[in-house]
């Protein structure tokens, strides 16, 4: 045990510092911090409700961010194909499967952990500078602990897709289909919730669609919906949208399918070969 714990430490202490050199992660900063620069030059031109325009924009770079860290750096770093560097090929043999998928996980999660953070600080410390610049009409509540509960949304939710990208790379070979699969793969819990709503809709208005309503409630177990960490609607309110017991069971249930898809992820990469 205390030998597995060592291995996926070292492995993921690799990864953390390969993705380093790389400047994976300086490059997706600058590139958010640019991105937010130049959308908070245009903040000038709202004439309301600047304090809901400014947060929603920095949450949705903060998200963006996440993702091409997770599509285009963790994705080839996850996928197994003909032209893999040599070192992963060596560190896998002295390496149980489950402890390599392990050990790769946990060295990008602190990549990508250590991305959003960076990221959300300077949108903590740019709302704060932003409502002290202007009048309270235009601003006036600021909630540090909704803000960090969002943030903490977006880690969760951003991990529970990295745990996907994870198993795709123990079902299929190459980069590509990888990113081709996570990018289906996060079309469909994006636009499931809004397809469920309207047949429930129309099932509620004009009766029938039972039996397509129960299909999709039973995909929601597959591809889950992970809007339901997104509370950045509270962040400039004094209440939250949900109680704390319904918040601790949304990322309770989350947290749990990440779990779960390490686990196949792990199953995928025993009865696979690495090489």
């Amino acid at each position: 045990m205390t030998a597995n714990l060592t291995n996926i430490l070292s492995l993921a202490r690799i990864i953390f510092l390969d993705g380093i050199r790389r400047y994976a992660l300086l490059g997706l900063l600058l590139l958010s911090l640019f991105s937010e620069a130049m959308g908070l030059f245009f903040m000038d031109f709202v004439s309301h409700d600047v304090g809901r325009a400014s947060s929603d924009f920095l949450f949705s770079i903060m998200w963006l961010g996440g993702m091409l860290f997770l599509l285009f750096h963790a994705v080839q770093v996850i996928a197994w194909d003909e032209e893999r560097g040599v070192i992963y090929s060596i560190l896998s043999r002295p390496l149980s499967r489950s402890a390599y998928v392990i050990g790769v996980f946990v060295g990008l999660a602190v990549l990508l952990t250590l991305l959003l953070l960076s990221l959300g600080l300077v949108a903590y410390l740019t709302l704060n500078w932003i409502q002290d610049a202007l009048d309270p009409i235009y601003f006036p509540v600021f909630s540090s602990s909704h803000f960090i509960l969002t943030w903490l949304g977006i880690v969760v939710a951003q991990l529970t897709i990295l745990s996907v990208i994870m198993l795709f790379s123990g079902l299929v070979r190459g980069g590509f289909p990888v990113l081709l699969l996570s990018l289906a793969y996060y079309a469909i819990c994006t636009g499931l919730p809004t397809v469920r709503e309207s047949i429930e809709s129309e099932t509620a208005t004009n009766g029938g669609n039972e039996s397509t309503l129960i299909f999709l409630k039973l995909l929601s177990s597959i591809f889950p919906d992970l809007t339901r960490l997104d509370y950045k609607n509270s962040v400039l309110s004094d209440m939250l949208p949900l109680s704390v017991t319904e918040i601790s069971t949304d990322f309770s249930i989350v947290s749990l399918y990440a779990i779960i898809m390490m686990t196949f992820a792990c199953m995928a990469y025993v009865r696979r070969d690495l090489q």
